[in-house]
């Protein structure tokens, strides 16, 4: 698995690991010149983020040019094998996302736009200080979040409406200028100050801040340093009163794939009711194990809303019914 990583940035590493023993016959190209191999790396790795903005053509055009160019200056190499090999996560991608026109596409594309979220390994953190992995967060437990006077409260988690621990998925990782990262999912809201909240991959490193627990408990505004695409397995969407979530100590909303923050919250206000409810009449499971999939509300209300596809663009970017 590539956590951590550029997926075109990987093979620029397993290139330099193999350099030696891939020019090691005659036949080889890079023997010849081994400048040759350096116009595979070159071309350009902007078809990964267009396909994580939805632009999957981009990508599989990418894809394609950039595995054939590996393959032909690598043929005739001893380390042929090896590269077919490094290339074997580019592939199982293409495979997955790069269908012919009328096929659908697999449900496990991580391009696929559907409600995802937060890196389930990344931070919530507890009104006492604890961090807790989001994986292992549960309903009716407190942690941290922003209200709608920026302020930081705790707030409590009524529901999960995306869990899964197996499937990869696509998340932008915004690093700081304190050092601070979060990782999510490219349709997932970001807090940018002033009670407004923004998608990840429309978040400007030029224009935008984030925002980080600062002194005295309050938030404070931090520049971003870098944004890198990554492919990361387990994400989770933990849904709070607030709406919101700090996550790594950096401010988020709790929604994705929606445009607008108040929206999105009046939007999950059922499942806010429902959650009271349980706790006044005294039903409330205290730690009822997370399963994966997408909650059954979201799911309906998205699939609803797509059967007046021009009212659907106006409240969501997913592509269709989930």
């Amino acid at each position: 698995m590539m956590n951590n990583h550029r997926v075109l940035y990987l093979t620029i590493v397993v290139l330099s690991q193999f350099d030696l023993t891939i020019t090691a016959t005659p036949n080889c190209p890079v023997e010849a010149d081994p400048t040759t191999i350096l116009s595979c790396v070159a071309i350009d790795a902007v078809g990964l983020v267009q396909a994580t903005k939805g632009n999957i053509r981009a990508f599989c055009t990418m894809a394609e040019r950039f595995m054939e160019c590996l393959k032909t200056k690598t043929r005739g190499c001893i380390g042929e094998d090896f590269v077919r090999g490094s290339l074997s996560e580019l592939i199982e991608l293409s495979q997955k996302c790069c269908v012919n026109r009328g096929e659908r596409m697999s449900e496990e594309c991580p391009f696929v736009s559907k409600p995802q979220c937060f890196f389930m390994n990344d931070m919530a953190q507890s009104p006492n200080g604890i961090h807790i992995p989001i994986k292992d967060l549960r309903i009716g437990e407190k942690v941290l979040a922003i209200d709608h006077n920026d302020r930081i409260v705790s707030t409590e988690i009524v529901s999960f409406l995306h869990y899964e621990n197996n499937s990869q998925a696509f998340f932008y990782t915004f690093t700081l200028e304190t050092g601070h990262q979060i990782s999510v999912t490219s349709d997932h809201l970001l807090y940018v100050g002033n009670r407004t909240y923004v998608q990840a991959r429309f978040v400007d490193s030029k224009q935008h801040h984030l925002y980080i627990i600062g002194r005295n408990d309050r938030l404070q505004a931090s520049r971003i340093r870098k944004i890198d695409v990554q492919l990361k397995q387990g994400y989770a969407t933990p849904i709070t009163q607030h709406g919101t979530l700090i996550v790594n100590d950096v401010g988020a909303s709790c929604y994705s794939s929606i445009y607008h923050q108040n929206l999105g919250h009046m939007a999950m206000a059922p499942l806010r009711w429902y959650h009271h409810a349980k706790q006044l009449f005294g039903t409330m499971n205290p730690s009822p194990i997370n399963t994966n999939g997408i909650h059954w509300y979201p799911k309906t209300l998205n699939n609803m809303l797509h059967m007046f596809r021009p009212l659907a663009n106006v409240f969501t970017s997913t592509m269709g019914t989930i």
